[in-house]
């Protein structure tokens, strides 16, 4: 028999020796905001679905807190916001400083009179993983993917998992989706091609503080001489109080000390921020970002998706992740139930694109305090056009998972 030359090799995994194997519908990997939310709306769809997770259930992770319009109203059509509204202080303003003169917007757009929300990450990821498990979803944490499961074709068929007290084990599925966030495994093992890749990053620096002397009810954003500063209310009295500049600043600043840059910073951008948070105590360690340029990865492909992070990343300084993760989540469900995964991509992109060049402009630094308004009001009419889409998109598919 002739050997084509060209043809294309696939690699077969082998079962490990001692492995535990079972199948489901759909694996995911990563429980954390994007990969909670599709768990739980696939489960609510019907479908038999298992997260696995290597981190522990409920535990911190880098996250700008910040929810937006659209993330507030996701939680609130499935039945969420209830639960978040109850630790979670209510925002009822973002008042943006440009050099320091004032913009103030309320909460309250003409979409929805809910006020906004920025819930820790121990408090939201375990709202949406018990709403998921209520719904017939199962969690594994602990539990660390291996590989991706491969036929000869190419197509992912399942995991390789090492669990959490040390055993092989083979989750086979008819469909794995990587929610394991901007490095995703499973992204790399499935060759999942960066479509977009930006060329501007910013790093952030952020901290909590304890019974400042800031409001608990306004997002505050101050952009001033190419550096961003501000203030986040969020749980437990407290405040997520952050800096972004540019990655070549932040890594001569952290040579030094994060503490002090993070102070230094904030009161060059805001004084007034800055005056506020020195008022009350620093809970926790300082945590940093170094930065990583906004990028889109393919979203979909044989037997395998990406959601969240892990397919759509963008700078954390615009505080639209959150929002994104829940947005995606509900377009791959409603895709993975049509059974037209295309539908996914096609849509993700369309809707990402404008956020994303503001975005660029945003992290590029080269504006001034005027420059950087004319960006803020463009970011938010394509937040505003977003919104609308995503109500017709939804209304055209009938979506069964809203």
């Amino acid at each position: 028999m002739a050997i084509d030359p060209n043809r294309t090799l696939h690699p077969v995994r082998h079962d490990p020796p001692t492995a535990l194997r079972e199948h489901r519908d759909v694996v995911i990997v990563g429980a954390r905001a994007a990969g909670a939310s599709t768990a739980m709306l696939l489960a609510r769809a019907g479908v038999d679905v298992l997260v696995v997770d290597r981190a522990g259930y409920g535990t911190d992770t880098l996250s700008s807190h910040a929810l937006m319009r659209g993330g507030v109203e996701h939680l609130r059509r499935w039945g969420l916001l209830d639960r978040v509204a109850a630790a979670t202080p209510a925002i009822h303003r973002s008042v943006f400083e440009f050099g320091g003169e004032p913009l103030v917007v309320d909460a309250a757009d003409g979409v929805s009179d809910d006020p906004l929300y920025a819930p820790r990450r121990t408090v939201l990821d375990p709202i949406l993983v018990d709403a998921a498990r209520e719904a017939g979803a199962e969690f594994r944490f602990g539990t660390r993917m291996v590989d991706v499961v491969r036929d000869r074709t190419g197509r992912a068929r399942g995991i390789d998992l090492e669990t959490a007290d040390g055993r092989a084990a083979r989750v086979t599925a008819d469909l794995v989706i990587g929610a394991d966030g901007l490095r995703s495994l499973v992204a790399r093992c499935v060759d999942a091609a960066v479509t977009r890749r930006g060329h501007h990053c910013l790093a952030s620096i952020y901290s909590y503080v304890r019974d400042a002397d800031l409001s608990q009810h306004d997002y505050r954003f101050a952009y001033d001489g190419g550096e961003i500063g501000g203030s986040i209310p969020t749980n437990e009295g407290m405040h997520c109080v952050f800096v972004s500049m540019a990655p070549q600043a932040f890594r001569r600043g952290v040579q030094l000390d994060a503490a002090t840059v993070l102070e230094c910073t904030l009161a060059r951008v805001s004084p007034s921020i800055a005056e506020g948070a020195r008022a009350g105590s620093l809970v926790g360690p300082i945590r940093s970002f170094p930065g990583h340029p906004g990028q889109l990865r393919s979203a979909h492909g044989p037997g395998w998706a990406l959601v969240g992070d892990a397919g759509y990343f963008k700078d954390p300084a615009a505080a639209h992740g959150l929002s994104d993760a829940f947005r995606d989540a509900e377009l791959l469900v409603a895709a993975i139930v049509s059974e037209d995964l295309d539908a996914y991509q096609r849509v993700r992109d369309n809707l990402s694109m404008p956020l994303f060049g503001h975005i660029e402009k945003l992290a590029a630094l080269d504006w001034d305090a005027a420059g950087a308004r004319d960006i803020l009001i463009d970011f938010a009419a394509s937040m505003a056009a977003e919104s609308r889409a995503l109500a017709e998109h939804r209304d055209a598919v009938r979506s069964p998972v809203g």
